[in-house]
């Protein structure tokens, strides 16, 4: 009896030990993802809005950008209509 008591004890330690080693060796957490933040903008031609990353650009003589969802809104705002 007194050796399962001992067995016992002594597997008890160990796992505490397991239990704390694995716990100080675990990885730091994750931070979690950040938002993205992307500007809105509107295609002057068919007036949807669009993440400014995804819009074809185009930059007129004034230094102003257009910005557009796709080549054939760019052509048509352009006037190269087929």
């Amino acid at each position: 009896m007194l050796r399962w008591i001992i067995l016992i004890a002594v597997w008890y330690l160990v796992y505490r030990f397991l239990r704390r080693y694995l716990a100080s060796t675990k990885l730091p957490k994750r931070k979690p993802p950040q938002e993205i933040q992307d500007e809105m903008v509107q295609d002057p031609v068919c007036k949807i809005y669009l993440p400014k990353r995804q819009a074809l650009v185009l930059q007129d003589s004034r230094g102003q950008n257009q910005f557009f969802c796709s080549t054939q809104c760019r052509d048509k705002f352009l006037g190269k209509d087929s």
